[in-house]
């Protein structure tokens, strides 16, 4: 893949999920330094008037041609990876490793959960987060804080089996807990500024918009 792009900070990365409409997600793209599409997130871009810096992926769902971008356009026919891996690999290959991702969720819930399981690969090699128009989800194992605001709705939901996990910060707190990949942890509540969450494996993390 090109090595010889440099991308400014912050780079988003759009893909062909449900567009931001959401005021977090949109401040994102506004402020972005880079934009970075996958495949025909670069068609959802265009049509909010907004051009992307790279397109990447095996270019077989944009209705753009090569010949009409000046942008970096970069084909990777490799069937056994989604556009969003050849994205995020492609980032990892330029040393752009601090990214955020619009347009994941929506649309094809088998791609929605999927993308859930990038995040996850990803999370382990650079540091990311998913930003839709309903929350900001992370993935990790170990711990973390986060910032939040008093009422906002945490979940917490489990990728594998969890030998142990413990939050402080949250109205219902885990100490040392066993965990199952289940619904058990949706709707917790943020009781102040600030949360804490330590896990022995790893989790998706969504941060609800309080609005």
């Amino acid at each position: 893949m090109n090595k010889l792009f440099t991308g400014k900070n912050p780079v988003v990365i759009v893909g062909n999920g449900e567009f931001p409409a959401h005021q977090i997600p949109l401040n994102h793209l506004k402020n972005a330094g880079t934009i970075i599409c996958a495949d025909s997130g670069a068609d959802q871009l265009i049509s909010y008037n907004l051009t992307p810096n790279a397109i990447i992926g095996d270019m077989d769902s944009t209705k753009l041609r090569k010949d009409d971008f000046k942008g970096a356009w970069i084909s990777s026919p490799n069937q056994n990876r989604t556009d969003l891996q050849k994205t995020l690999d492609w980032c990892i290959a330029n040393n752009l490793n601090d990214v955020t991702v619009l347009g994941t969720m929506g649309k094809r819930e088998d791609h929605s959960l999927g993308n859930l399981h990038v995040l996850d690969e990803f999370s382990q090699k650079l540091k990311m987060k998913f930003v839709t128009n309903y929350a900001v989800i992370h993935s990790f194992k170990g711990k973390r804080t986060f910032s939040s605001l008093i009422g906002q709705q945490i979940s917490i939901v489990a990728i594998e089996n969890i030998q142990s996990i413990s939050t402080v910060g949250l109205k219902y707190e885990l100490k040392n807990k066993s965990f199952p990949p289940a619904c058990n942890g949706i709707s917790n509540e943020a009781i102040g500024e600030i949360f804490t969450i330590k896990s022995t494996e790893p989790i998706w993390l969504f941060i609800n918009h309080l609005n």
